[in-house]
């Protein structure tokens, strides 16, 4: 199963779940939640943040939490 951070710029993906308890509390107060849909806006080079669009929001996510985000 791919993570957010694996996909390629202007993909649309669905979020599947969340792997680890200590960033889920903060992901899901951003909209990231299973079942919502997002876009791959940007992704920065040298493994930096990944860009998403999701419900009319734009979000900037580190490597590390990108990676925690399981995705459809």
């Amino acid at each position: 199963m791919n993570t957010l951070y694996k996909l390629n710029i202007n993909t649309i993906g669905k979020i599947s779940h969340l792997s680890s308890l200590n960033s889920v509390t903060r992901l899901s107060e951003m909209g990231i939640i299973p079942g919502a849909e997002f876009r791959i806006i940007k992704k920065n080079p040298f493994d930096g943040p990944v860009q998403i669009k999701l419900n009319d929001s734009y979000l900037i996510l580190r490597k590390e939490d990108a990676n925690k985000i399981f995705v459809k």
